[in-house]
């Protein structure tokens, strides 16, 4: 669904601030990353060098977004700050106090279609999270299962602008803290659904609250050890007709799903117990 907020964000494209980044994002961001974090990153050599790109990632962490901005920092690194890259974020980090225009300067936009359309006009990259904060709400044993729930939108997106789709999984994301149950019930039963579109309300345990329930508390990310790994481009024609093609679109979403869980499962394989990696 595209929401009045979400149309609104896609004005901002111009407010990415290259120069902010360059200058103060990038090195803070890789010095979290390498030293709170320590993100590693594997096969940064399977991003095409040029031209307009679909990067689809899993997603956890919840709105203090540490496992996306450990990936733009990343992503920076390898593409260039130059190279103008936009992350759909979903609106509700878009409604808390001083983060909007942080987000828009760093290349942050309300996840929606028509912000993702706009990157791609102008020949950018789009880096989405299809399974959105329902994803990134899951509970802790479900943490490593890529969940898209269904949603082909990058699919469309890329066979309507003929561009590769490159997929980018992560393990320790949703290690920052640890989500003992989450509930579509509860979001519904409180309101939340309805007045902030949560799809389901979390319980979760970590620093400094101890046990809370939602994501909407500031609270400090365990130094889960983050690994990443991109995997290689997928590329599909600039075809109108196949993006009305539910059956061929179905059949990519699923060739791209299990292919990022292999590499989710190869990356949790190697590690040796949550947080600690």
């Amino acid at each position: 669904n595209v929401t009045r907020e979400s149309v609104m964000g896609s004005d901002d494209l111009a407010r990415r601030d290259p120069d902010f980044i360059r200058e103060y994002a990038e090195p803070l961001l890789n010095l979290i990353s390498r030293h709170y974090f320590r993100t590693t990153f594997e096969d940064p050599q399977n991003f095409p060098t040029d031209g307009p790109l679909m990067v689809v990632a899993n997603h956890g962490g919840g709105p203090l977004l540490p496992d996306v901005l450990m990936l733009v920092a990343q992503w920076w690194k390898v593409l260039g700050v130059d190279r103008p890259g936009y992350a759909m974020v979903h609106d509700l980090a878009f409604r808390l106090p001083g983060l909007r225009d942080l987000l828009l300067r760093l290349g942050g936009l309300p996840g929606s279609q028509e912000n993702a359309r706009r990157v791609l006009e102008i020949g950018g990259t789009v880096l989405a999270f299809p399974g959105g904060e329902a994803e990134a709400q899951r509970s802790f044993r479900k943490r490593n299962r890529i969940d898209f729930r269904g949603r082909t939108g990058f699919v469309e997106l890329a066979l309507e602008f003929g561009v590769p789709i490159v997929p980018v999984v992560n393990v320790g994301g949703h290690e920052v803290y640890i989500t003992l149950f989450s509930s579509e019930l509860l979001a519904r039963v409180t309101g939340l659904r309805r007045l902030m579109g949560l799809k389901a309300l979390p319980v979760n345990l970590g620093l400094p609250w101890g046990i809370w329930p939602t994501g909407f508390l500031p609270y400090l990310p365990l130094p889960a050890k983050m690994a990443f790994r991109v995997g290689k481009a997928v590329h599909v024609p600039k075809d109108p007709a196949l993006v009305k093609d539910r059956l061929y679109v179905a059949k990519l979403y699923t060739e791209i799903t299990r292919t990022m869980q292999t590499m989710v499962d190869e990356l949790a394989a190697e590690r040796r117990v949550p947080i600690l990696g």
